[in-house]
């Protein structure tokens, strides 16, 4: 299938040369440069490209001004009045509310795969959850496992959701769980050590404690039509697949010396709740957690040694001190996670505004100054204007398609929930102090063009790490997931020990430049294209 492919007026983006064909996930013909690589000089080597360009003549900040959350909830209303949209975004729209198909999933085999526990909120057993060691075993085999006796399970306090208010009149606060590895400490090159906290938020696929038989894959090729498909989980085997890949990441955080906590969001894994989609509250989520822990507010923490502590304790047991200063923190987000991680960073520092509210209020920033940076992995920070102009049949039947900006007014006006990020993530991005990305080239979260704005506009530390690849993280070539563990790390390091510059970055100016710093290795279902 050959995609559209929009023309652009971007000094930093010079004119597309070539178009190839891309496997998982997008099975497209996409734009792209010609590059010399090991398969011939003249290479074609695709992306996914920005549909929406300001018009000639325009005034302002296009991808901001014209795709804010007002703006977006005045298109849906008059896609409401016209037949047309309505019948083509309403369902859409209408199928996107709580609860996912995990809540309502009693299959005790999927549960065991998924790391599920008998939920009794703050009463639930934490020694039921399932421990780093665990991975141990054959055919895990996972290095996270090593990292047990550092490992403490912890249980943070949150309030219901707007839709859970508003729509299931649900007020109960809900348990988020997970995994606190607590670390070595950074180096700092002078003989001392530099603690400092790494969060992660997960995709919507991630689960801490899932079960990732690594003979499982996540999808397949249609022997037919020589198309991807994606493989169902849970199996039998496997609870959701691309888990150990993060585990990995954990891992590796946690050799450098960084504290690392794992939690997965309300609604899924081993945490509590009715609503998992709502990433502007997850957003809050990660705020509250990142003060609990110096204040030890709604906090429970189960210790190495099998001890259990609360409160101020427990934040004082997890820190291995007194915890009121707290260490510095990066956000790490993959893809859905980058949604909340995206939302945290902007109410942090630009605006704490409520969008899943009727009437969107703005208050000042929370200002938490021990929060530094954010690593967005498979990231949706460009907001609702760098839609990509090659979407699949799948995109555009369930939100993330050219419809996505319908999508997100109308999720917002109808059910009270925030999805995808509309231009207030982009807007806050000045105001960051720091930020790293890495992406694959034919992601289908933005155009390339929109990775690229999201970083033009940090304006302390970070790095731009692109791969030849889809979305997912997971299936990125080894080499490649091992070359984005060292990218994050040494910007990581960077931002802790106060360093100015980030060594061993690739430089580019342009686009095609950016292109051009992949290294030379394909995700395998797609296959080099040779230009004569």
């Amino acid at each position: 299938m050959k995609a559209e492919t929009s023309a652009q007026a971007n000094p930093q983006v010079p004119p597309f040369e070539c178009e190839a064909r891309v496997g998982y996930d997008r099975d497209l013909v996409l734009p792209g440069y010609l590059l010399p690589t090991s398969a011939g000089l003249r290479t074609c080597i695709p992306f996914t490209s920005t549909a929406a360009h300001a018009p000639a003549g325009y005034r302002g900040d296009f991808y901001v001004d014209e795709f804010s959350d007002a703006k977006l909830r005045e298109r849906w209303q008059r896609c409401k009045a016209d037949k047309a949209c309505y019948d083509r975004v309403y369902k859409q729209v209408m199928a996107r509310h709580p609860p996912n198909r995990e809540y309502n999933d009693n299959d005790a085999q999927h549960r065991f795969l998924l790391g599920k526990v008998e939920e009794k909120g703050g009463d639930t057993d934490l020694k039921s959850i399932r421990r780093p060691a665990f991975f141990a075993a054959a055919p895990y085999n996972e290095p996270i496992a090593s990292a047990d006796a550092q490992t403490w399970i912890v249980e943070f306090s949150a309030p219901a959701e707007p839709y859970e208010r508003l729509h299931k009149n649900l007020t109960a606060d809900i348990k988020l769980r997970g995994w606190y590895i607590r670390g070595g400490g950074v180096d700092d090159g002078k003989g001392g050590k530099v603690r400092a906290l790494i969060v992660m938020s997960g995709g919507g696929g991630d689960r801490v404690t899932t079960i990732d038989d690594p003979s499982d894959s996540l999808y397949s090729i249609d022997p037919k039509t020589g198309e991807s498909v994606l493989n169902s989980f849970p199996n039998k085997t496997t609870g959701a697949k691309g888990q150990s890949a993060w585990r990995r990441v954990q891992s590796s955080l946690h050799r450098a010396g960084f504290d690392v906590l794992a939690f997965d969001r309300r609604g899924i894994g081993i945490s509590g709740g009715y609503s998992d989609t709502n990433t502007l509250q997850q957003g809050r989520d990660l705020l509250n957690i990142v003060a609990s822990l110096r204040t030890g507010k709604g906090l429970r923490a189960l210790a190495p040694n099998g001890t259990i502590s609360q409160g101020r304790n427990a934040a004082t047991a997890i820190r291995g001190g007194t915890p009121d200063a707290g260490l510095p923190v990066l956000l790490l987000g993959n893809s859905r996670g980058t949604m909340a991680s995206s939302w945290a960073m902007t109410m942090n520092f630009d605006k704490n505004c409520s969008y899943d509210l009727p009437t969107i209020e703005c208050k000042p920033p929370v200002g938490d100054r021990r929060i530094k940076g954010a690593i967005l992995v498979a990231e949706f920070s460009a907001g609702a204007g760098h839609v990509p102009a090659q979407t699949t049949t799948v995109d555009d039947g369930r939100g993330p398609g050219r419809d996505r900006g319908l999508f997100i007014g109308g999720i917002e006006v109808e059910h009270n929930i925030v999805f995808f990020p509309s231009s207030a993530t982009l807007a806050g991005i000045p105001k960051w102090p720091s930020a790293f990305f890495a992406r694959g080239l034919w992601c289908y979260a933005s155009g390339l063009e929109g990775t690229i704005d999201s970083y033009n506009r940090v304006n302390g530390l970070k790095d731009l790490v692109v791969v030849r690849g889809p979305h997912p993280y997971e299936t990125w070539p080894e080499e490649e997931q091992q070359r984005v563990q060292e990218r994050m790390i040494a910007y990581a390091q960077a931002v802790v020990l106060g360093r100015k510059t980030i060594e061993g970055r690739r430089t580019w100016s342009n686009m095609k430049e950016l292109v051009a710093t992949t290294s030379d290795v394909w995700e395998p279902s797609t296959h080099p294209t040779v230009k004569p």
